[in-house]
C-alpha cells in the first residue's frame, strides 16, 4: 500500500457492532415496506408466485417436488442452487408460506448489508467509508426490490459479497485458511446458482496472488478452487448420470444467441431470429455476425451503453412495473445505477491515483462481470450484483470528496475551507467521457443497416408501392437454408432491400406468406423496417437510401404439407389492418402478391420406395442425381397406363436448376413412340430445387403404352426445364442421347 495511506483501521469495537446492527435494521425495514407495498397492489400480488413458466414459480414448485420425490429431475434445466436454497429455507423455518419465505430472503439480504460493512473495512481500512457503504447497499432501490423475490439476484449478491469478504480477509490476514474455505464455498455455490459472477473467481485469486506474492497465497487459492469444484461436482455427476451432455445447465448457447443475434435489442427479447431458431445456436450466431459485421459491433457497444445506463430492463419481473410503480419508498430514493456508476468512477479514480491495491480488484472485477453478462443480454437482475464491486468505491469517493472541503468555524461563523478543489475535480474528465460514450452507444447504436447499391448476389425487383416505397431487390440467405428448402425448426432467412422515393408519414407494413394449394402454411406480418433492431419504420427513413432488412421464417412442425413445393409471396400495405394490399407497380400485371421463391418443406434424409430392388451401383445423372433402382410391370394391355416407380438420391452437389424426371417409350425397332411421362418429382408438385443434398426419394411415373400389341422399351432421362438439355449419364448407349434403359414391357 502507498505510503500516503494511514495504517488501515481493522478493529471492530462495540460501537461498530451497534452501527452494523442499525444498518441491518434499516435494510430490513426498507425491504419490509417494499414487500407490504407490493402485497397491497392488486395487480402485483407479491405473496403469490409468478405465473407458470416463470423462474420464481419453477423454483418455488421445487419445494413440493422435493417432498414428493420428483425433485431433482434426471437432469437440471435450471441452475439448481436457488431451488436447493428454497428447499433448505422452507425446512429451516418449517413452512413454505410465500410471505414468510420472502421475509426470510429479505432478512438474509439485510444481514448481508452488515457483512458489507466488514467487506469495505477490509478493502479500504476506513470506518466511515465502511459504514456509508453498508447504508448505500441497504437503501439501493433495485437491490432492495430483488431482495423481496425469488429470482437469484439476491442470492448472487450475497454469495459475491461472501467471496469478496473471503479474498480480502486472506489479504489482510494471510495466515488464516478459513478465508480460503469460504472463498471456495461461495464461488462453488455461485456456479450452481448464477454463473456470470462465477467468472470473478479467477480474478479474485490472481489479484490475491499478485498483491501478496507468497507461496501460501497460491496454496490458498488452489484450496479454494478445489472446494469450488467439489461443490459443483454433485450437480455435474447427477447430470451425467441422467444422460446430459452438459455440466450444469444446457441453456447457455440459447441465451447467448438470444442476446446477440441479428434482430435482438440486447435485452431479453431476441426478436424474430430467436423465434425461428431452435438449435445449432453457435452456427446461426456466426451466420448472423457475417450477415452484418458492422451491426454486430455496434450492438455490442449498444449493450455496453445499456449496461452503464440508469434503465433497468427486465423480462417476467420488471423493476419499473413491479417495483418503482408500486412502492412509493422505491420512488423516493433517487439512487440509480448511473448515479452509483458516477460515484464509483469518482472513487476508483481517487483510489487509482493513490495506488490503492483494491482499486485494481474492484475495477477489473467490474469489467469482467460486465463482459460475462454482455455475452448474453443486459437485464436488471443480472446486472444488480455488480453493486458489490461499485459501492465500496462510491463510498470512498463520497467521503473523500467531503474531506476535501472541511467545514470550520471562524469568528462565530461556519465556513468551507481547504485546497481540495483540484483534487476533487480530477476524476471529472473520466466520468464525463465514460457517461457520454455510454449514452451515445445506448441511444444511437446500432445504426439502421443501409447499402449504397444492390449487392450482386441479390435479385433485382424494382417494384414500387404507393408511388413511395420501392422494393429494390431481395435474396435468400443460403447460409441458413437452401433457397428451395424450408426445413422444420430451421430458419429460412430472406434479405429485403427497400428504398423510399420520398418522405412519408406512413409506416408501411408487409406480409410474407408461404402458400401451398391456396393455404397459408407460414405467415409473418410486420411493419417494414421493424424486424431487425434498431426499429426504424418507413416514416423515419431518408429518401434515396437503400435500407436492409433480414426476415426469418420458421416451420415448427414435422407434419403438414411435406415434400410439396409452394409459393413464397410478399404483400405490402399502408394500413395497420393490412387492407387493402398495394399493387407492385413496375411488375407485369401489378400483382398484389409478389412471388419470391418456390420452396418446399423438407426434413430428414428421405426414403427410397419400400420393396424397390436396388442396383449395386446407382446410375448417375449429371453431378446431382443418382438413380438407385426402379420397378415396372413385365406386361400390360394395349393402351394401358402403367406405373413406373423410380428410386432417386441427390448427391452432395446442390441442385440449382429445375429438372424434369422423364420416362420415354420406344418400340421394338428402337424408335421413339411419342409416348412419355415427364415432370418434376411427385407429379410436378416437388421442384428439384427443393431437394436437399444426400436426400432419397421415390417418384412414380404414369406412362401410357401403345394401343398396338408388341414389345416396348422404357428409358429414363433427366432434362432441364428451361434449356431442355438432358443431364449426362455414362450408362446410356451412345445413340440414346443420355437415356438409360429401364427394361421392356410385353404389350398384349
Amino acid at each position: 500500500m502507498s505510503q500516503r495511506h494511514a495504517p488501515p483501521d481493522l478493529t471492530f469495537t462495540r460501537r461498530d457492532w451497534i452501527i452494523a446492527l442499525a444498518v441491518i435494521a434499516l435494510a430490513f425495514a426498507f425491504r419490509l415496506v417494499i414487500i407490504v407495498d407490493r402485497a397491497h397492489e392488486p395487480h402485483e400480488g407479491a405473496f403469490a408466485p409468478l405465473p407458470a413458466g416463470s423462474d420464481q414459480h419453477t423454483y418455488y414448485s421445487h419445494i413440493q417436488g422435493f417432498r414428493d420425490g420428483t425433485f431433482p429431475p434426471d437432469t437440471f434445466w435450471y441452475q439448481p442452487g436457488m431451488s436447493y436454497f428454497l428447499i433448505g429455507a422452507s425446512a429451516l423455518i418449517g413452512t413454505d408460506d410465500l410471505g414468510t419465505l420472502r421475509v426470510l430472503v429479505a432478512a438474509l439480504a439485510s444481514i448481508n448489508c452488515g457483512l458489507f460493512i466488514a467487506v469495505t473495512r477490509l478493502a479500504l481500512g476506513r470506518r466511515n467509508v465502511a459504514i456509508l457503504a453498508g447504508v448505500l447497499l441497504a437503501i439501493y432501490p433495485v437491490g432492495a426490490f430483488y431482495d423481496t423475490d425469488f429470482v437469484i439476484t439476491s442470492q448472487a449478491t450475497i454469495l459475491l459479497t461472501l467471496g469478496l469478504f473471503a479474498v480480502l480477509w486472506l489479504w489482510r490476514s494471510p495466515r488464516n485458511w478459513a478465508g480460503a474455505i469460504l472463498y471456495g464455498l461461495s464461488f462453488g455455490a455461485l456456479a450452481v446458482t448464477r454463473l456470470e459472477p462465477f467468472f470473478l473467481a479467477p480474478v479474485f485469486g490472481l489479484w490475491l496472488i499478485a498483491v501478496r506474492r507468497d507461496r501460501r497465497a497460491v496454496l490458498q487459492v488452489a484450496l479454494a478452487a478445489i472446494i469450488a469444484v467439489g461443490v459443483t461436482i454433485p450437480v455435474i455427476l447427477h447430470n451425467r448420470a441422467g444422460g446430459a451432455d452438459y455440466l450444469i445447465t444446457p441453456v447457455g448457447a440459447e441465451e447467448i444467441y438470444r442476446g446477440n443475434n441479428r434482430d435482438t435489442r440486447g435485452d431479453y427479447g431476441g426478436g424474430q431470429a430467436s423465434r425461428t431458431t431452435t438449435d445449432d445456436y453457435w452456427t446461426y450466431l456466426l451466420h448472423d455476425i457475417r450477415l452484418s459485421p458492422r451491426r454486430f459491433v455496434e450492438l455490442v457497444l449498444h449493450k455496453v451503453g445499456m449496461y452503464l445506463s440508469p434503465n433497468e430492463p427486465g423480462n417476467n419481473l420488471n423493476y419499473v412495473l413491479s417495483g418503482e410503480k408500486v412502492s412509493p419508498l422505491l420512488r423516493a430514493v433517487p439512487l440509480d445505477f448511473r448515479i452509483l456508476l458516477i460515484l464509483a468512477l469518482y472513487g476508483l479514480v481517487i483510489l487509482a491515483r493513490e495506488r490503492h491495491p483494491t482499486a485494481a480488484l474492484l475495477a477489473v472485477s467490474f469489467v469482467v462481470l460486465m463482459a460475462a453478462i454482455l455475452t448474453i443480454w443486459v437485464e436488471a437482475r443480472l446486472r444488480t450484483p455488480a453493486i458489490v464491486l461499485m459501492i465500496p468505491a462510491a463510498a470512498y469517493g463520497i467521503i473523500t470528496l467531503v474531506e476535501q472541503f472541511p467545514v470550520t468555524r471562524s469568528g462565530g461563523a461556519w465556513a468551507v475551507s481547504g485546497p481540495g478543489l483540484r483534487r476533487a475535480l480530477a476524476p471529472i474528465p473520466v466520468i464525463v467521457v465514460v457517461v457520454a460514450l455510454a449514452y451515445f452507444a445506448e441511444n444511437d447504436l446500432p445504426r439502421p443497416p443501409t447499402v449504397s447499391a444492390l449487392p450482386a448476389t441479390a435479385r433485382p425487383v424494382g417494384a414500387t408501392y404507393d408511388n413511395t416505397l420501392r422494393l429494390v431487390g431481395y435474396e435468400v440467405q443460403t447460409e441458413y437454408s437452401r433457397a428451395g428448402i424450408i426445413e422444420p425448426f430451421k430458419p429460412y432467412v430472406i434479405t429485403f432491400y427497400w428504398e423510399l422515393l420520398e418522405r412519408t408519414p406512413i409506416d408501411y407494413g408487409f406480409g410474407l406468406a408461404y402458400i401451398i394449394d391456396d393455404r397459408r402454411v407460414i405467415g409473418f406480418d410486420h411493419p417494414v423496417g421493424v424486424v431487425n433492431y434498431p426499429f426504424t419504420p418507413t416514416s423515419e427513413w431518408e429518401p434515396g437510401r437503400i435500407y436492409v432488412e433480414h426476415v426469418g421464417l420458421g416451420y415448427k412442425r414435422y407434419d403438414g404439407p411435406v415434400g410439396i413445393s409452394g409459393q413464397l409471396m410478399l404483400a405490402v400495405y399502408s394500413s395497420p389492418t393490412a387492407v387493402p394490399l398495394l399493387p407492385a407497380e413496375g411488375i407485369a400485371g401489378s400483382p398484389l402478391n409478389l412471388e419470391l421463391a418456390q420452396p418446399a418443406i423438407i426434413w430428414g434424409n428421405g426414403l427410397l420406395p419400400e420393396g424397390l430392388a436396388l442396383r449395386d451401383e446407382p446410375v448417375p445423372f449429371g453431378e446431382t442425381l443418382l438413380l438407385w433402382g426402379w420397378d415396372m410391370p413385365a406386361a400390360a394391355r394395349p393402351g394401358e397406363t402403367v406405373e413406373v416407380t423410380l428410386g432417386w438420391e441427390t448427391t452432395g452437389v446442390p441442385i440449382t436448376n429445375s429438372y424434369a424426371l422423364a420416362v420415354y417409350v420406344f418400340d421394338a425397332a428402337g424408335q421413339f413412340t411419342g409416348l412419355q411421362a415427364d415432370s418434376a418429382p411427385q407429379d410436378g408438385t416437388l421442384l428439384t430445387t427443393s431437394l436437399p443434398e444426400r436426400y432419397r426419394f421415390g417418384d412414380v411415373k404414369r406412362v401410357p403404352l401403345p394401343s398396338e400389341p408388341g414389345t416396348v422399351s422404357l428409358y429414363a432421362g433427366v432434362y432441364d426445364h428451361v434449356t431442355r438439355d438432358r443431364l449426362f449419364t455414362p450408362d446410356a448407349a451412345p445413340e440414346m442421347n443420355n437415356l438409360v434403359l429401364l427394361g421392356t414391357i410385353e404389350v398384349r
